[in-house]
Order: C-alpha cells, then structure tokens, then sequence
C-alpha cells in the first residue's frame, strides 16, 4: 500500500472536510435523525481525512507525544506517521494500559494516570470525532468541563450568576459542594456502552478500552497482552477519550434535578403563595467533568436534592458521593469551586455576590515559586525569569476574572521578597548595591498589556544569543495584570454549530493566551497565515518569527504571526534548509 506523503497534506482542506463531517453530526443530532447520524460517523471513522488528524493530534500537537505506553513506540518521522494512518482501524483491538502514580496539586498522595499506546490514543481521537458532535447537541447547558468552547471560567460565571441576590428577601442561598468517590474508577460499564448511541462497532472499541489492564511496568511484549487481567469498573483517566466517557455517565444529572424538584407537592396556604412556590422550585446544577454544586435558597430543599442526586448516580453509573468532601453550606460563609472562592456579603443594606481566588490556591503559587528559587539556585536571572514567567502569569490569568486585585497585590510583594532573597543569597562578596543594580537595575522602564511601568525592583536578565545579539528578560509584577469581566457561553451554543466568528471572538477574548497571543488573533482574524486555515478550539498555536532570530529577525509584531504546530514545524524545516 502506497504510503500518503505526510509533508504534503493540505492540513486546510483535510481540516475543512472533518468539520463539515462533524458539523452534519451535530445538525442531524439536533434533529433527533440518529439513522443520519449513525451514516455519517461511519463515514467519518474511515475517512482518510479523519485518520491524518488523529495522527497529527497524537503525534505532533499532544504533550505526551514522545511518552510511549507499554510498546515503547513513537511516532516521530513523518513516515512512521504515514504508516500510523494507514494502519488506523476501529477494530475493537486495544493494548494493556501502562499507569503510573503522580501527585496531586497541592497534595500529598498520589493519583494513577493511565498512558495508552500512541496507535489507541489515535484510535480514541479518531472515535472521539465521531462521537462529540453528535453529544455536544445532548449535553445540558450548565455542563462545562472537557467540552470544545467551554472553560472553567464559564462554570465559575454560571454559579456567581446563580447565587447572585437580586432581591432583599433572598439574602443568601445554599451550596452542596459534591464530589464523587472515584468517579473515573468506578463508573459502570454496562450502563455507559448502553448509553452511548451509536454504532456497534464505536460500542465494541470503547468496551475494549474501558475493560483494558492495567501494567505497572515499563514494557511489556505483545505475545503477553493476554495475561494482563481486564479492569471491571471505571474509565483511565490520561486516554484521549476519558474525559468525554466521564462526561455521558453524568449527562442527564441536571434535567433529573429539575424534573424532580417541579414534581414535589409543594404546599402554600394562600393563594399569592403560587409565586413563592414556583421560586421554590428553582434549583440550579452546573457541573465541571465530576466537580459539580447544587444551589438554592433553602437548605432543606438542597439537602433533598443531593439525596435524590444520590439516588440518581446509584441507580445509573454506580457512582456515590465521598460524603467526607461534600459540604453543604451557605453563601454568607463562603465556599470554594475550581480554584475560586465565593462569598455573599451585605454592604449598605444591599448583598453582593464576590468571587476572589481561594487560599488555598493562593498558598500553592507562593510555594511553587518559592520551590523554583530554592531549585534554581544557580542559574542566571535569564533563564529564572524563564521558569517563572509561565508560572506565575499562567496563575494570573486564570484567576484575572474575578475581583482579584488586593490577592495579586500581596502576591506581588511576597514574591518580590522571594526574589530580592535569591539574588542578594547569590553574591556575597560584593555590596548590596551592585548586587541589586545587577538583578534590580535603575532607571528602566517597562511595557506591559500595552501599559508602561517605572520600577526600580524589576528581576531583570540579559543572555547573549549564538548570533552575537544581546537578548532581554524582565519578570512583570503579578499586580500589573488587571482584573477583567468574564462573558459566560451562551447557553446550549457549540462549536459545531456552524458560527464561527461568534467562536473566533471569544478565543481572542476570553481564552487564557496572553496579550501578545491575543493581540496577533485579532490582527489575523482568527486564521493562520501558512495554511490560510481558521483557528478552532482544538488548535494547537504557537507564535513564529517571520524571519527566524538566528537570521537577524528581531522580537517585534512586524515580524510575528501565529501559526498551527504542526504548520510551525514545516515552516522551521524550510528556514533551516534555506
């Protein structure tokens, strides 16, 4: 079988293609005509076009990407690729998965992470085009987590929104904080391969992977796949297709709440009672993957509604509430969702919704930057401000759209003490004045979110490059990043909807790219200028020097554009053969 030329594939039209594909699923599923869904997805499983893109995401665009699962294989020469597309089959076939144990964020024990091989991680991205359209037409409104479009800070909008007190006589409202025992360790397999709807043979491939094994080791030969024993419960979490898996076993959790909440027997002795009955019923559900709250004005109605919510995840995934982490409390005291914290107070008789960033959260970024110095001892200020820089804007930006102000504000100094100890440890033998006029230099100025800034304490570094020209670093202060308005989704909106510039604006917008990414999104309209293609959700970008800097190119927007991966990558071959 002639291999297809992997270096000269029109990523454009192959893109263009699958999302017309995908964009007939979802109409079609919108529709109720599921014999007109299940045509196209078969069609899209083994189209040619479909299979080149699950390759690329898995070989060229995934973190993982050079992470073998218990094979020990790679895909790193576009001919191993070719030869991965012209293989790729849904065949119901699949390989023990390798797990490992790595730590949870800001704690002390350990989570497994299961690492499929790359040829089932291709597979898994190949089924998981077929099957999210058609899904993205079911899931609720108020579902957030690992779909296309949908961010946490939709979710963190969704609950202000729902706590917000719009009156006096609602003063505050209760919060089930729930969190599910293992919920990608025990979902039931039978009641998810029922629920999926779709083709036998999509049915058969996903039963393969969830009752994969589960090897410790590194490697483990293919004559030995057989004796690993299956896995009778739960979904892996680190497959491509886990978090969507997770996301079918929970759909229908909202509709049931409401469903049950307007058919209880409500009683009201007087007639004008029928309003406050109706505003009774009014319960609010918004969910992240298996992060999810429950509010309403009154306790006991929320305490049913997780008891019923309780009743629901028995009766269908076989899931139960970790009862030692479910909470239920009030607005007035506060609680904590995705990272951000949530508080009702009152103020000149009025009550107001505010959201800050947790403590807890808080409390890790100072740790991890302060590990980071103590790490990096040694380096130069160059490459410390190159460790740190992600870190800390990374934080910044997640939590900008909140009211963040005074936390970024004592973040700054904190980390400023950090620095000033880690520069002034490093040089002992000369005074503290040339010390900090090395790290610390006088007199400069800063650009920052197009604001310039005068600071006398900026951790500043300098690093010459092999072509001679002196390169410059600074580390912007915490506090210059200013706190932003949050616009939520709009309601059961997708991005296979076929509105395209209302999903550009909002990655431009709202998306987590710093300003310079931002800044050239709108510059190029949404489109990267190798391929001419759109930037969608699922795109990989990256900035790129028109002319590279080892050609005398220099940092500035005349010479920037941004560009898909795997478009950067062809474009670096090119400059280095010319």
């Amino acid at each position: 079988m002639k291999l297809i030329n992997w270096d000269g594939v029109d990523w454009r039209r192959v893109e263009f293609r699958v999302s017309r594909l995908q964009n007939r699923i979802y109409s079609a599923s919108l529709k109720g005509d599921s014999g007109l869904v299940l045509f196209l997805q078969r069609i899209l499983i083994k189209s040619l076009d479909s299979k080149l893109l699950a390759v690329r995401r898995v070989t060229t665009e995934n973190k993982g990407k050079n992470t073998p699962g218990v094979d020990l294989r790679t895909y790193v020469s576009s001919r191993e690729k070719a030869q991965l597309v012209s293989s790729l089959k849904v065949d119901g076939r699949f390989a023990p998965i390798r797990r490992i144990l790595i730590p949870k964020p800001g704690r002390t024990e350990k989570r497994p992470l299961g690492i499929p091989v790359i040829r089932d991680r291709a597979k898994q991205a190949l089924v998981l085009m077929a099957l999210e359209p058609q899904w993205e037409s079911r899931f609720e409104p108020n579902s957030y987590g690992f779909r296309p479009g949908r961010s946490p800070h939709d979710a963190v909008e969704a609950v202000f929104l729902s706590i917000k007190v719009s009156d006096h006589s609602s003063r505050e409202k209760f919060v089930v904080d729930a969190d599910l025992k293992g919920c990608f360790d025990n979902i039931d397999h039978q009641y998810l391969i029922s629920k999926l709807d779709t083709l036998p043979i999509i049915r058969n491939q996903v039963k393969a992977w969830l009752r994969a094994g589960f090897f410790e080791g590194l490697h483990l030969p293919s004559n030995l796949y057989g004796e690993v024993p299956e896995n009778p419960l739960g979904t892996p979490q680190g497959g491509v297709i886990s978090p969507f898996l997770c996301n079918v076993a929970l759909h229908g959790m909202e509709q049931h709440l409401k469903d049950w909440i307007i058919h209880q027997d409500w009683p009201y002795s007087q007639r004008h009672q029928s309003f406050t009955t109706n505003k009774v019923k009014s319960i609010s559900l918004i969910r992240f993957a298996d992060d999810f709250v429950i509010i309403h004005s009154d306790k006991g109605i929320a305490l049913a509604a997780k008891d019923e919510l309780s009743l629901w995840l028995k009766a269908t995934s076989n899931l139960s509430f970790n009862e030692a982490k479910t909470s239920v409390r009030s607005s007035r005291e506060g609680f904590n969702f995705l990272g951000f914290s949530f508080i009702t107070i009152k103020r000149s008789n009025s009550y107001r919704t505010k959201i800050y960033p947790s403590k807890e959260n808080f409390k890790q970024l100072i740790k991890k930057v302060g590990d980071s110095c103590r790490r990096y001892r040694s380096i130069s200020s160059y490459d410390l401000i190159g460790v740190l820089r992600p870190i800390i804007l990374g934080w910044a930006n997640y939590f900008r759209y909140c009211e963040c102000k005074y936390t970024f504000s004592v973040a700054s100094r904190i980390i400023f003490q950090i620095l000033r100890s880690w520069a002034f440890r490093r040089d002992r033998r000369h005074g503290r004045f040339s010390v900090k006029e090395k790290y610390f230099p006088s007199g400069k100025s800063y650009t920052y979110e197009g604001r310039a800034y005068s600071d006398n304490w900026i951790l500043f570094g300098q690093k010459r490059s092999k072509g001679g020209l002196v390169e410059e670093r600074f580390l912007p202060r915490i506090s210059w990043v200013s706190s932003l308005k949050y616009v939520k989704v709009r309601g059961n909106s997708s991005v296979y909807d076929g509105h395209h510039f209302y999903w550009v604006q909002r990655l431009s917008k709202y998306s987590r790219f710093d300003r310079r990414t931002r800044k050239l999104l709108k510059i190029q309209a949404g489109r990267c200028p190798l391929c001419n293609g759109y930037f969608g959700h699922s795109s990989v970008i990256e900035v790129d020097h028109i002319i590279p800097l080892s050609k005398g190119g220099k940092d500035v927007y005349s010479n920037l554009q941004l560009v898909h991966r795997h478009c950067h990558i062809l474009k670096t071959k090119q400059d280095l053969i010319g």
